[in-house]
């Protein structure tokens, strides 16, 4: 009984220090988060021509032109225009974009999913690609597979993303003719879905596939120097247990912050590979907003990005403590 009193106590303090951390992380973001959302507000002030004259053309009249921006109230001081909007966004609404009145909420949520789907499908085969090519060739180092691989990622990552985007579009989206060029199908129809997605997958997944070999390759070839691996090793132990048991989890720290990395990655690719494949996801719909001042839609999606980003390094710090609990989280 007082082994499990004492068992109890100490999952109830490790629930509070998570709560904390957390806690912590998430007051250390809202500094970050004013300042982003002010900048997109100032910036817009800043930027060349205006939405009214976007929305109502140029015949518009002064007086026309003037009335709209008065009914936004993009005639008030940079300070007045965010305060009103963050006291919007307390009381959960977002606005109404300027072109179409739909909902920003509405239209951040439709986008949202079709990025995540994109960057998470892309994080899946990169960790599927890259992490058990690292394990075999870390367990063989200075094989010809281990040079060859080392090679091929060191160029593959040496090639920007534009270019290997252009470059697969053309090969298998045009040469080929296997994948769409353009366009997007809802998860409505899951073959088609996936049938769209897979060129913009393929291209977010070149670079973070040979970022997470590298990475893991040699956390992997450190980890297997240990004396604990190399006492596994002596006993004759079979090479695969010893990767998946001794092997694996105390690299996976390391993994995990490049994941955490990969995912930010990902999510700024997505406007370059959203733009090129017509996608209607974040990255598009920003590219859009900005070209045609839509400042609701864009502090908006300001907003999301710096909450996605909070949370995601929130989540690694405490995968630290959850694969390795001496990390403090505190």
């Amino acid at each position: 009984m007082f082994h499990l009193t004492i068992g109890v106590r100490s999952l109830r303090i490790a629930k509070l220090s998570y709560l904390k951390a957390v806690g912590v992380r998430l007051l250390a973001g809202i500094p970050v988060f004013l300042l982003v959302t002010f900048s997109a507000t100032a910036l817009s002030s800043l930027m060349p021509g205006s939405a009214a004259q976007l929305i109502l053309g140029e015949n518009a009249t002064q007086a026309q032109i003037d009335a709209l921006n008065s009914r936004y109230g993009y005639d008030l001081p940079v300070w007045e225009r965010y305060l009103g909007w963050l006291g919007r966004l307390l009381h959960g609404d977002l606005g109404q974009t300027m072109f179409s009145q739909q909902s920003v909420a509405k239209l951040l949520v439709d986008r949202a999913a079709v990025t995540f789907e994109i960057a998470l499908l892309a994080m899946f085969v990169s960790l599927l690609i890259g992490v058990p090519l690292a394990m075999y060739t870390a367990s063989r180092p200075g094989g010809i597979v281990d040079t060859v691989l080392r090679a091929v990622s060191s160029v593959m990552l040496s090639i920007p993303t534009f270019v290997i985007v252009v470059l697969l579009g053309f090969v298998f989206a045009i040469v080929l003719r296997w994948l769409p060029a353009t366009g997007w199908v809802t998860s409505d129809d899951p073959i088609g879905n996936l049938y769209y997605v897979a060129l913009p997958v393929m291209c977010l997944s070149v670079h973070q596939a040979a970022y997470f070999y590298r990475v893991s390759r040699s956390e992997f070839v450190a980890v297997l120097q240990e004396d604990y691996v190399l006492v596994a090793k002596a006993k004759g132990l079979p090479t695969r247990y010893i990767l998946m048991r001794h092997v694996l989890r105390p690299a996976s720290p390391q993994v995990l912050t490049v994941m955490g990395l990969s995912m930010t990655y990902l999510l700024g690719g997505s406007f370059i590979v959203e733009s090129y494949f017509a996608v209607p996801g974040i990255g598009w719909t920003v590219l859009n907003a900005v070209s045609s001042h839509d400042l609701p839609v864009m502090q908006a999606i300001l907003s999301l990005t710096v909450v996605i980003f909070v949370v995601i390094f929130i989540l690694v710090d405490l995968g630290y403590a959850l694969i390795d609990p001496r990390v403090d989280v505190s």
